[in-house]
C-alpha cells in the first residue's frame, strides 16, 4: 500500500513539472525597432578639396634679355595691360637707333637715284634696287621698335600674380615663362571623387552643386561641372574633378585654400528605402543583411539586401525590403533566426 501511494505522488510531481515547462515563455532580447518607408530626401555626398587658379598662364617674354624690374609682387592683382616685368633696355634701344640710321640713308639714297633716274643717269634696276633696300631698312626699323616694346611684358587680362618664375636681374631666354598669371574673375574647385562612385556620376543628372568655405561655413555658393581628369591620382586612386563656381564670394579667394564640395544628384536611389547604418548587418561571406521583424510573432527572420552608396549616417536599399516592413536597427548583433524581440521604448 506504502508503495502504491509513494508511486503515485511521483507522477503526480512529475506532471507539475511537466506542465511547468511547457508554460515557460520563449527568450526574448530587448530591441530598437524601425518601421521602413520610401524616402524621397537626396542627401548630398561631401567632399573635401581645394580652390584651383582658372586657366593659369604662364608668361614670358618674346625677345631674350636679362630681367632688369619687377614691380608686382606675388598675390597681388594686376589690370589688364599694366606692366608685370621689364627687361634691361639698354640693347634694343641701341638695335633701333642703328636701324632707323640704315632707313635714313637708304632713304636719301633713292632720292638720289630717282633724281638721276629721271635724267637718264641710271638704269631702272639701280632705282629698283634702291626701292628694295628702302623697304628692307624700313621693316628693319619696326622689327627694332617690336623688340624694344617687347622688353615690358603686360598682364593680357585682369588677374592675380600667383607665382614668380625666376630672379630680378637673371638672364631669360625668348618664350621661357617668368611669371604665373590667374585670372580673378573665376574661382574653381578640385576634389579627389573614388573610382566607385565616379563610375554612377552622371554631370547631367546633378541636381544642386554647392562650395562651403571656412571663411564662412553659413554661406553656400552654387557651382557647375567643368571638366574631370580621366587618369586616376596613383596615391589616392582619386579622380580630380574640376567644378566653377557661378557666384563669387565677397572676399579674396586664393589657389590652395580648402573648399568642401556639396553635390547632390538625382538617381533612382533618391527614393529608395534610407535604413540606419547601425541596422545594416553582414555575414561570413561578407553578404548584407538585416533583422526584419514579424509583427504578429515579434520573431526576427535573417533577409538579406543590396545595399547602395551611404550617405552619411543612413543607407539607401536597392532590394530585399519593401516600405512597411519592420526592421531592427539596435540590438542585431545579438539575434539569430526565430528569436524573439521586444521593443525598446525611445528615450
Amino acid at each position: 500500500m506504502l508503495r502504491v501511494l509513494i508511486t503515485t505522488s511521483l507522477m503526480a510531481l512529475t506532471g507539475c513539472a511537466d506542465d511547468q515547462v511547457t508554460s515557460v515563455e520563449p527568450a526574448s532580447r530587448p530591441a530598437r525597432l524601425m518601421e521602413v518607408g520610401l524616402s524621397n530626401i537626396s542627401v548630398p555626398l561631401k567632399f573635401v578639396g581645394e580652390v584651383a587658379p582658372a586657366h593659369t598662364v604662364d608668361l614670358g617674354f618674346e625677345v631674350d634679355g636679362t630681367l632688369q624690374a619687377m614691380p608686382v609682387s606675388e598675390g597681388q592683382t594686376v589690370s589688364k595691360g599694366q606692366v608685370v616685368a621689364r627687361l634691361d633696355p639698354q640693347r634694343f634701344e641701341l638695335a633701333l637707333k642703328s636701324a632707323e640710321a640704315d632707313h635714313e640713308l637708304a632713304e636719301k639714297t633713292l632720292s638720289r637715284v630717282d633724281a638721276l633716274k629721271q635724267s637718264g643717269t641710271v638704269s631702272q634696276a639701280e632705282l629698283d634696287e634702291a626701292i628694295a633696300r628702302a623697304k628692307l631698312t624700313h621693316l628693319a626699323v619696326e622689327t627694332a621698335k617690336k623688340d624694344l616694346d617687347d622688353t615690358v611684358l603686360r598682364a593680357p587680362f585682369d588677374g592675380r600674380l600667383t607665382k614668380w618664375l625666376t630672379e630680378n636681374f637673371s638672364p631669360t631666354v625668348r618664350l621661357t615663362p617668368v611669371i604665373r598669371l590667374a585670372p580673378t574673375h573665376g574661382v574653381e574647385v578640385v576634389v579627389g571623387i573614388p573610382e566607385q562612385l565616379m563610375a554612377g556620376l552622371k554631370p547631367a543628372a546633378l541636381e544642386r552643386v554647392q562650395v562651403q568655405f571656412s571663411a564662412d561655413r553659413s554661406r553656400l555658393f552654387p557651382a557647375q561641372w567643368l571638366d574631370y581628369e580621366a587618369e586616376a591620382d596613383r596615391t589616392t586612386q582619386t579622380f580630380n574633378v574640376r567644378f566653377s563656381l557661378t557666384e563669387t564670394p565677397p572676399w579674396p579667394v586664393l589657389p590652395g585654400m580648402t573648399a568642401t564640395l556639396l553635390l547632390s544628384q538625382q538617381t533612382p536611389e533618391s527614393t529608395a528605402i534610407r535604413v540606419p547604418l547601425a541596422a545594416l548587418q553582414s555575414d561570413a561571406e561578407g553578404d548584407f543583411f538585416v533583422w526584419v521583424v514579424s509583427r504578429d510573432t515579434l520573431a526576427v527572420e535573417q533577409r538579406a539586401v543590396e545595399a547602395g552608396i551611404p550617405e552619411r549616417d543612413s543607407i539607401p536599399i536597392r532590394s530585399g525590403l519593401s516600405a512597411g516592413e519592420q526592421i531592427v536597427v539596435a540590438g542585431g548583433a545579438w539575434l539569430h533566426t526565430g528569436m524573439r524581440v521586444r521593443p525598446l521604448k525611445e528615450d
